[in-house]
């Protein structure tokens, strides 16, 4: 049998969707995580010759697509590769996970989409097919409007309530009682002794912080929303685009929270053309959509 597949290459998992040439889904499958930094060159080279076994199971793949967060790395790109050729699979092609997730969020269409995790990253195609990325610059240049973003304006707020300089906020007594920060040494361990994530952690503290009325928090979200939405006008104006759908991605964009109603407010002061959206598929589905426009 002749069949398209499309492949999610996530941190944590890997997903794997196979459909007919009429794009009927025959298989779905799950792998472990997709990231050559975790789990080594001999790791990875393991993973992709699981993977091409079930493909080869599947039956003759006449077009492949793959798509990955770090797809730039020069060891990820020799190792795919390689495990192309031995697999016997000719077209293929590894893309971003940006690029899946705007294909699955709008179905292969035209537009715009924003993820927002822990970092975040803007994405779009025009109707030339034109691709832009803006963003994802990391936490300490850039990801204005992410989980991170969120958490550490939180904490900065707290520590401005703290020295008596600040605005008062309820954030303080939920990082207190909460987090266990109730002294200086604590918060400063905390942020500086783990990872971006732990700061991003906070974030949920914000957004229901905000639903209960503090003035602080909703500040917080507002000023986040905004840089996401001019991020996402940007990339519009380079793209020539007229008007759109702006697809929301990510946890604290997909949930209808406080976050996500002054996200959609902030795109539709910038950009009054355009339109916030859901995503309608999975970014799996969205490689499987990249990979029928290969045939």
């Amino acid at each position: 049998m002749k069949y398209i597949a499309g492949i999610d290459g996530g941190g944590t998992k890997t997903i794997v969707i196979c459909s007919d040439l009429d794009r009927n889904i025959v298989k779905e499958q799950r792998f472990g995580p997709f990231n050559v930094n975790s789990i080594g060159k001999e790791g990875f080279a393991a993973l992709l010759e699981e993977i091409c076994a079930f493909l080869q199971e599947t039956g003759q793949c006449a077009a492949l697509c793959i798509g990955a967060a770090g797809c730039s790395n020069p060891d990820m790109q020799e190792l795919v590769k390689t495990a192309m050729e031995q697999a016997g699979i000719v077209n293929w092609r590894l893309v971003g996970d940006h690029e899946i997730a705007l294909s699955g969020a709008l179905e292969g269409k035209s537009g715009i989409c924003i993820g927002v995790g822990t970092g975040t990253f803007c994405f779009g195609k025009n109707d030339s097919g034109e691709r832009l990325r803006t963003g994802g610059w990391g936490h300490l240049i850039g990801d204005g409007g992410s989980g991170y973003a969120l958490g550490r304006d939180a904490l900065s707020a707290v520590t401005r309530d703290w020295d008596g300089y600040g605005e008062a906020t309820s954030l303080t007594k939920a990082v207190k009682e909460e987090m266990g920060l109730d002294t200086h040494e604590k918060l400063v361990a905390y942020v500086y002794g783990n990872d971006k994530s732990a700061v991003a952690a906070c974030s949920r503290i914000v957004e229901r912080e905000a639903a209960a009325g503090d003035a602080v928090a909703n500040a917080i979200l507002r000023k986040n929303a905004k840089a996401l939405a001019a991020q996402a006008a940007a990339t519009v104006k380079r793209l020539g685009m007229k008007g759109g759908e702006v697809a929301l991605l990510g946890g604290l964009a997909e949930n209808e929270t406080v976050y996500r109603i002054l996200l959609r407010e902030a795109v539709a002061e910038a950009m009054p053309d355009f339109s916030c959206a859901a995503p309608k598929q999975s970014a799996a589905m969205g490689a499987l959509i990249m990979a029928a426009e290969q045939l």
